[in-house]
């Protein structure tokens, strides 16, 4: 094998490892696409489940088939209780609900400025039940806000975690795949290297060889030289 072989082999494993290199990265864009698409079908089965659930539920509120009882208790009870914050909310801020077209409306509004009914007069109460009402309600608003604080906390921590997680195998894939190219390169250029030494072994002998037949000629042309001079004399 020649030297230009030996350059038209090592340039044919450079090109075949680029390619198995880009078809790698490929095969991974692919996997995230699909698990992209796996992510995206599981939210909308779940928002199905969800809208099932509400559909049973305005179905049989009122005749509960066995078996749901807690279920569609617990939604009652949460109804309620979502309702009763939302008017402690709305105490907290200073309006009040249009009975005409549910719109929240100051309390100092004498009329709706979304529909333009007539508001209800407030209700006069005594100095202290108001201050004792907002003490109550600011301390509710403070232990809902701290709550969803923690929630916050919670949620931004697992996020933190999924996307350390997935960077530190995104980081370890891209290690495997420049180790592997690292080794094929370094096998490559090993058999270049010996295929040059090997080379450059054959010319030295080559040369070896060309310059002991010539050594032998010019003194074999001296002897004859030798002979010629000698019977000249």
């Amino acid at each position: 094998m020649d030297f230009n072989d030996l350059t038209q082999k090592f340039t044919q494993k450079v090109k075949q490892l680029g390619k198995d290199t880009a078809e790698e990265v490929q095969k991974l864009n692919k996997i995230r696409q699909l698990n992209g698409k796996v992510s995206d079908a599981k939210k909308q089965i779940e928002h199905i489940y969800s809208e099932i659930g509400k559909k049973f539920y305005e179905l049989h509120q009122d005749s509960v088939p066995e078996g749901f009882e807690e279920f569609v208790r617990t939604i009652n009870d949460k109804t309620v209780e979502i309702e009763q914050l939302k008017e402690q909310l709305r105490e907290v801020k200073g309006v009040v609900l249009c009975e005409s077209c549910n719109t929240e409306v100051s309390a100092d509004e004498r009329f709706c400025p979304n529909c333009g009914s007539k508001m209800p007069e407030p209700v006069e109460t005594a100095d202290e039940e108001d201050e004792a009402s907002v003490v109550i309600d600011a301390e509710e608003v403070k232990d809902a806000a701290t709550e969803t604080v923690e929630e916050a906390k919670d949620m931004a921590g697992d996020v933190a975690e999924e996307v350390k997680d997935a960077a530190a195998d995104a980081v370890e894939e891209a290690k495997d795949m420049a180790g592997d190219v690292a080794e094929e390169v370094k096998d490559t250029a090993e058999d270049l290297a010996d295929a040059a030494k090997e080379k450059a072994e054959d010319i030295v002998e080559g040369a070896k060889e060309v310059a002991g037949n010539a050594a032998d000629e010019l003194k074999e042309a001296a002897e004859d030289l030798k002979e010629d001079v000698g019977k000249l004399f």
